[in-house]
């Protein structure tokens, strides 16, 4: 083997090392807790476009979810704000998310038979009203719609999430992927399974923006950002006892996720996705019309909508550290310390080549 060749084999040996010591920094991992708030924000200029444009009030929400407690499907509108808090803990393996949904001016509603009282899951001091209406519908004249106006309301959970595969476990179900994180060190790729149940669906399309910023009131998200679209899916929310009824039905759907591609975490998302699902929320759409307003009427496509990250913190502390771990201190030496190798190599071949030239 001659030393030219020799020199080309040493360089692509050390850098095929550089590389996969990097990846390996990538691995998800936390020590301690962190938290992340989102907020689908309310923004009376925007109600009032909406108003102008026909609109009746009852359609403008900040979030509009159908939950499933104790096996009866309820549908909930907020019309004030909607906030989000995931608090996470280390446990090994495992991530525990603790999920915490606060809505405000509330409209729950839900449609049973007759005989069916529905479970309470808010606190009755926010009780602001309740009626039931009957059915108009020829094919359920035994049933009624339950309709609760309600100060405020709160739905929480907690699930697990896998370090290994940012899988969503509870109660032994993988629901799919996280829409938390985005892992650097191994992202989601397009055709990969994003969600396994209570449907299954594949990432669609992944696009990368280098060069945008997103904004959300006096938050800035730097490039780079990923967006991750899935595939369509379909699905039918019925309610139970003997012949259903069809809640909600959702026809070639997608989801869609905005992550900043630096750290993997999410930034916004105008769905919900298997975190929610494991806590019972299984159909959820969220409007920030603060920023939605600045897209739809001022036409500023640079801000974030949906359901926005408003806060990200470890161990209680307001950082711009990552989950994601950084090189630990002996790995960043062996990187560096390849670095410096391989540009001996690149400068000892180029020597060598110089001096062929000469002879």
């Amino acid at each position: 083997m001659t030393k030219h060749k020799r020199y080309v084999w040493i360089y692509i040996l050390l850098m095929t090392f550089v590389l996969s010591t990097a990846s390996l920094s990538s691995a998800f991992e936390l020590h301690g807790s962190a938290s992340l708030v989102y907020v689908a924000s309310r923004y009376d200029s925007y109600i009032n476009y909406r108003l102008s444009h026909g609109d009746k009030p009852a359609w403008v929400t900040t979030s509009l979810m159908f939950y499933n407690y104790s096996g009866v499907l309820y549908i909930i509108k907020a019309y004030n704000d909607t906030e989000v808090i995931f608090k996470l803990k280390d446990e090994g393996e495992y991530i525990n998310s603790h999920v915490t949904v606060l809505l405000n001016n509330v409209t729950v509603m839900t449609f049973l038979p007759k005989d069916v009282s529905p479970p309470i899951f808010w606190n009755e001091s926010e009780l602001i009203s309740r009626k039931t209406e009957k059915s108009h519908d020829p094919n359920f004249k035994d049933w009624e719609w339950h309709v609760f106006k309600l100060k405020r309301v709160k739905i929480s959970g907690s699930y697990l999430i896998r370090k290994s595969d940012l899988a969503v476990i509870k109660d032994g179900v993988s629901y799919g992927h996280t829409m938390l994180f985005d892992d650097p060190g191994n992202p989601l790729k397009e055709g990969e399974t994003f969600t396994m149940y209570p449907f299954s669906v594949t990432t669609d399309k992944i696009t990368i923006n280098n060069k945008k910023s997103l904004r959300w009131k006096n938050v800035t998200y730097y490039p780079p950002t990923k967006t991750v679209v899935t595939k369509h899916y379909s699905f039918n929310l019925t309610q139970p006892f003997g012949r259903g009824f069809p809640v909600e039905i959702v026809q070639l759907a997608t989801l869609i996720y905005t992550f900043d591609a630096s750290d993997g975490k999410l930034i916004a998302t105008p769905n919900s996705g298997p975190d929610l699902w494991a806590i019972g929320v299984l159909d959820a759409h969220f409007t920030d019309e603060y920023a939605e307003y600045r897209v739809e009427v001022e036409h500023d496509n640079s801000y974030a909508t949906g359901l926005v990250l408003k806060s990200f913190r470890i161990n209680e502390r307001t950082t711009e550290e990552v989950i994601f771990n950084k090189p630990k201190t002996e790995v960043a030496y062996i990187f560096y310390g390849s670095l410096i190798l391989v540009g001996l190599v690149i400068v000892l071949n180029a020597g060598g080549v110089r001096n062929r030239g000469k002879s």
